[in-house]
């Protein structure tokens, strides 16, 4: 339990205890479930309306949109991140959504992210960086890595390179609970995505592993 105050309280002094307390943020990510592009456009316009409830609710954290084909044809797709309690009420969430109805689109993946801390929109392709711990870390060497990295993710914030960041906890196999983090990062490639990544001290020491997927360009939910 001290393990957990301790880092709780190094990243509370960072940026405010609200990040700790408010619900958790998922990031769904999206494949075509059809060939039928006619479809896809008649259900369009009640698919953005009913969406579009979802952001003026708050409910979307964040939306990136993909390049991505129907049956040979350009139709690109949402990556988004959405507040709930857990995947199931995720799930439920979606399933009254046109696509989701008519089996148009299927879900490949909720990730659990934890809670959004840092925004920006520029236009410009963003690869998702996902940091998970090893297990065989000191913690007041944890506690040091961590300090350094957050300071980074803000500084990567003010240059524009960071588009969005969340907090989470990751339990390891010795049982000990720890923060850990992911962010969205402009990058070229999934290359320039890795040697990005490396500016991380937790990555550069080889404390964590690195997992990149490619997001797409970052939608400005303001303008919506």
């Amino acid at each position: 339990m001290k393990k957990l105050i301790k880092s709780t309280l190094l990243i509370a002094s960072l940026f405010g205890f609200s990040t700790l307390t408010q619900a958790a943020d998922y990031g769904v990510s999206l494949n075509w479930n059809t060939t039928n592009v006619e479809k896809v456009l008649e259900l369009m316009s009640a698919q953005r309306s009913a969406f579009g409830e979802l952001i003026k609710q708050k409910e979307i954290k964040d939306m990136f949109i993909s390049e991505s084909y129907i049956d040979g044809k350009p139709m690109g797709i949402l990556r988004f991140v959405i507040q709930a309690d857990s995947e199931k009420e995720v799930e439920s969430k979606l399933a009254s959504l046109p696509f989701y109805k008519e089996n148009i689109v299927k879900i490949s993946n909720i990730q659990l992210l934890g809670g959004k801390w840092l925004d920006n929109t520029p236009v410009n392709k963003n690869y998702a960086l996902m940091f998970e711990w090893n297990t065989d870390i000191d913690v007041m060497e944890m506690d040091r890595v961590i300090g350094i990295d957050l300071q980074r993710v803000i500084a990567l914030n003010k240059s524009g390179l960071v588009t969005s960041s969340y907090i989470d906890t990751q339990t390891v196999k010795d049982g000990s609970t720890r923060p850990t983090y992911s962010v969205s990062i402009m990058a070229k490639d999934e290359d320039h995505a890795h040697e990005l990544s490396q500016q991380f001290e937790a990555v550069s020491l080889g404390y964590a592993t690195v997992n990149v997927m490619y997001l797409g360009h970052k939608i400005n939910m303001k303008a919506l």
